[in-house]
């Protein structure tokens, strides 16, 4: 059986236009998929496939994504165009198979023009400091945070911001995969088919000439030093790394095998983020039509780790270092001005935060 017209459609369109940022097909025993969509980084149901339509809704996606909708029992992914779907750009997919069946993941792109620094929501102190960063000649930047916190976002509006103040200056991404297109910035995706993986590409870079190198993300040892040294040698790198606060970057990379004597002069900054939901205004957190659970909207809590001389003397011995700005004070802030709520800091924070 077909998917009754728009079905499908009407449901990625209706997570794109709530602002999604993924939408997954849930495979369940009666072999329907419930519709799952994230947004503002809080997974929320938005409808069903019954029975009967879902293996042609699989099939339709898998035939758009150009795979072979025969193979059930392996790893998929794809690409499809989501321009039918109102959404400008290419929603990657992946299908990973499950007890119940093959589950779909979709990731939206990100849409609109790149947001200013001072448009990011980051407290003024942070935006200052960070901008002082992305203009020194050399070292290392590190922006860490969890999935879905806005570090790419982040990234790119002060990349951009550098790249309108200072043409001379030459930039370079590395991306996986490149999400949004950024003027006057070369961007490279990564490939690992081809063994193009983070770190072969930032070494191509090298011979690029490049002035400032941005890596997706570091994954591996390999590409944790080669970043290093790169910092080392007369580039700005900024990166992404998975760790917690901005106190935690360096134990990881440290656990990585990153030598510390190259780590601590190449390192200049950490940010650390979070998004916060905003409590909807027109509702009072009541919850309504125009928001989510009461929720409109996200604002950025961050730790902001400026390397210096006392910051290096308290992570070469084991402390803490201390923090131009403290996510745990921003986000209590935001709860006495009842922006946002102790349940939701508690959330996206962690309920020990202070």
């Amino acid at each position: 059986m077909s998917v009754p017209p728009d079905r499908l459609q009407r449901l990625i369109a209706v997570a794109g236009s709530k602002g999604a940022s993924d939408v997954a097909l849930e495979p369940r025993d009666d072999g329907s998929f419930l519709v799952i969509a994230r947004i503002d980084g809080v997974r929320a149901a938005i409808g069903t496939i019954p029975p009967p339509e879902a293996p042609a809704a699989l099939a339709k996606l898998k035939t758009l994504a150009e795979l072979p909708a025969y193979i059930s029992a392996e790893v998929q992914e794809g690409r499809i165009d989501g321009t039918p779907y109102g959404i400008p750009g290419e929603l990657r997919m992946a299908i990973l198979p499950t007890v119940r069946g093959q589950r779909l993941a979709l990731r939206l792109p990100s849409v609109g023009a790149v947001p200013p620094p001072e448009n990011l929501g980051l407290i003024p102190a942070i935006t200052t400091r960070v901008r002082q960063l992305f203009r020194r000649p050399q070292g290392l930047i590190v922006v860490t945070g969890p999935t879905g916190s806005g570090k790419t976002t982040t990234l790119h509006s002060f990349l951009t911001d550098l790249a309108r103040e200072r043409p001379d200056r030459q930039i370079i991404t590395i991306e996986d995969p490149v999400e949004r297109r950024l003027p006057d910035i070369t961007q490279i995706e990564i490939d690992p088919k081809h063994n193009l993986g983070f770190a072969e590409v930032l070494s191509a870079c090298l011979r690029h000439d490049p002035d400032v190198i941005v890596v997706g993300e570091v994954r591996d040892p390999v590409t944790a030093a080669a970043c290093v040294r790169a910092a080392l040698t007369g580039h700005l790198v900024a990166t992404t790394v998975h760790a917690g606060r901005a106190g935690e970057v360096v134990p990881r990379l440290l656990e990585m095998g990153v030598d510390p004597t190259q780590l601590m002069p190449a390192l200049a900054g950490v940010l650390s983020q979070r998004l916060s939901r905003l409590i909807h205004n027109a509702c009072g957190g009541a919850g309504c039509s125009g928001c989510t659970d009461g929720f409109r909207g996200r604002r950025p809590v961050a730790d902001l780790l400026m390397v210096d001389g006392p910051a290096r003397s308290a992570l070469l011995a084991g402390h803490a270092p201390p923090l131009v700005a403290d996510m745990d004070i921003q986000a209590a802030a935001l709860v006495n001005a009842r922006l946002t709520s102790e349940r939701e800091i508690d959330r996206v924070v962690g309920a020990d935060n202070g």
